[in-house]
């Protein structure tokens, strides 16, 4: 829906702008009723995507809705509450604090207008063109190719183009690859013998390298945390509160340090957005009564060329190594210029020269930085890592780096003040697919995959046209936004939407020397997905899967 709807006759809530002196007054969710994937969200190293078109015949149809009534009344689908206690109990066994426990793979069910349509008229109470009109139908907004001929054309994708768009899809998501596809099997065979059309696209860690996507980056490092409460008991948060309450405001602003605590109506229906001051609620944006708890999903299922972007890379450093005040430039250290983070997680502004896998592997430190400002001294004391210095233009990490492009933190952008990026905020649920490509620059042999290698994208929010498109149109694919000229996202960015079809991002030098570096082909590229509404339990048995 239209994020930034009014509602006729209702005012839109005033701030409070006295100094306040207790920490922010957050909601509790409502954890029992919304699904997993949408909060707390999944974070599993094994995931299966059952794809689902339903079949025509209506006696077939209405056995099918049957069949999904009774697996959300067995509790088949996993509550934010079970979620959030699965990765609770995760955390204290990798803590040592607890026994590992036999923990089920958690299950999800999000359906495309089309698929939601087909159970209930409800669908048209939907505002949201987005999601109306299906990610097919608005790929080329968002840069991708239209050229026919180009594999990454919507015409061309291997799930959800034109004509073969899905109606639902389940996610299953566990520790153990052997019992998530099983689980996955084991739905996907249910639902072929009562006459749907049903595929499963597997995700994994990869085995090489857990937690790193395929161009070799830890992935994840800057996830948002979502505010709220699990309960009214003191400090049962949704996401964990790890600054000493001496740092205030930071305190109350971050989970971890650095990682932004985000109002849930940025991902949830019915809560709260953000506003002005991120300690202060924002309004809660108008919503049919049955679409609360519920959320958005985008699923862009996007290969990536991990050999064209290191040759690109190897290329480009050693073209700009020959000028002056990029000496010694290599390929990694350019392409984390690139990303804003080394390959360990590292952030580049902590440190500029080298990888250090000791600061990526520091949650306390990894994403304690900031872009218009010094990194801030800390009650319990001086880090063991380098203070990032403040770097507004780019210096170090240059405007058109990914991790800039996403998240502008404490800078301005062309949307306002530093708070703004608050309201463009993705939770990524999503994980890697395909085996590790033996040879980064292509150089292994043939390639027993083809290039089919790359990520299972999956992000939650509550405005498909104000967070995902937003990002990937507005911010990633132009060259002078969110704060430029800077360039574009080189990394994720879509040839498409540059008007000569050539990627570029500006560089400093040692002694601010300008350069840029350039791209003719697209690094990842979609090869298919769609737009789905995750409803609530409530929404699921009442409305979606109701017996009419």
């Amino acid at each position: 829906m239209a994020r930034r709807a009014v509602v006729a006759g209702k005012k839109p809530m005033v701030a409070d702008t006295k100094p306040r002196a207790m920490a922010p007054i957050e909601p509790v969710l409502e954890l029992d009723d919304i699904q997993g994937i949408a909060a707390p969200g999944f974070l599993k190293p094994h995931h299966a995507l059952v794809y689902l078109r339903l079949p025509e015949a209506i006696a077939q149809l209405i056995t099918i809705r049957e069949h999904l009534a009774a697996m959300v009344s067995a509790g088949a689908i996993a509550s934010g509450r079970k979620t959030l206690e699965d990765r609770r109990q995760h955390r204290q066994f990798a803590a040592g604090a607890a026994k590992r426990e036999a923990r089920a793979p958690l299950v999800a069910l999000a359906f495309t207008a089309q698929g939601f349509g087909r159970f209930t008229p409800a669908v048209s109470q939907f505002k949201s063109p987005a999601f109306r009109g299906g990610l097919a139908a608005r790929s080329a907004l968002l840069g991708d190719p239209v050229d026919p001929e180009d594999p990454a054309a919507a015409a061309n994708w291997v799930v959800g183009g034109p004509g073969n768009e899905l109606d639902a899809m389940f996610v299953v998501a566990g520790d153990h690859q052997a019992d998530v596809r099983s689980m996955a099997q084991r739905i996907a065979g249910d639902l072929v013998g009562l006459g749907a059309n049903v595929a499963v696209q597997h995700g994994d860690v990869r085995a090489d390298q857990p937690g790193h996507e395929h161009f070799g980056f830890d992935d994840g490092v800057s996830q948002p945390g979502i505010r709220g409460r699990a309960s009214h008991a003191p400090d049962d948060f949704v996401t964990d509160r790890k600054l000493d309450a001496a740092d205030l405001p930071d305190a109350w602003l971050y989970g971890y340090p650095g990682q932004d605590l985000v109002w849930p109506g940025e991902f949830l229906l019915g809560y709260p957005v953000s506003g002005a001051d991120p300690l202060l609620p924002g309004p809660t944006l108008p919503c049919e009564p049955w679409m609360r708890n519920g959320s958005f999903l985008v699923y862009r299922r996007l290969r990536q060329d991990v050999a064209g972007f290191w040759q690109t890379m190897r290329r480009e450093a050693a073209r700009l190594a020959k000028t002056s005040g990029f000496e010694g430039l290599t390929d990694e250290a350019l392409a984390s210029r690139l990303v804003g983070r080394w390959p360990s997680g590292a952030p580049v502004l902590r440190t500029p020269d080298k990888d250090d896998p000791d600061l990526g592997a520091d949650d306390m430190a990894n994403n304690d930085f900031r872009f218009d400002n010094d990194t801030p001294a800390r009650a319990g004391g001086p880090s063991p890592f380098a203070d990032a210095q403040a770097d507004p233009v780019g210096i170090v990490c240059p405007a058109g780096a990914h991790i800039r492009k996403v998240n502008t933190r404490d800078s301005g952008s062309d949307m306002g003040g530093g708070n703004a990026s608050q309201t463009r905020r993705l939770l990524r649920v999503g994980v890697a697919f395909g085996e590790s490509l033996a040879d980064r620059y292509g150089n292994g042999g043939p390639d027993p995959l083809e290039g089919d290698r790359g990520l299972l994208f999956l992000s939650i929010q509550s405005s498909i046209e104000d967070q995902f498109e937003f990002l990937q149109a507005r911010w990633i694919n132009n060259g002078s936004r969110p704060r430029g000229p800077g360039g574009h996202d080189m990394i994720v960015g879509q040839n498409a939407a540059a008007p000569d079809g050539l990627r570029r991002c500006h560089l400093f030098g040692a002694q601010l020397q300008s350069a840029e570096v350039k791209a003719q082909t697209a690094f990842v590229a979609p090869s298919g997905g769609g737009y789905f509404f995750v409803p609530s339990l409530t929404a699921l048995r009442e409305v979606v899967l109701a017996s009419s």
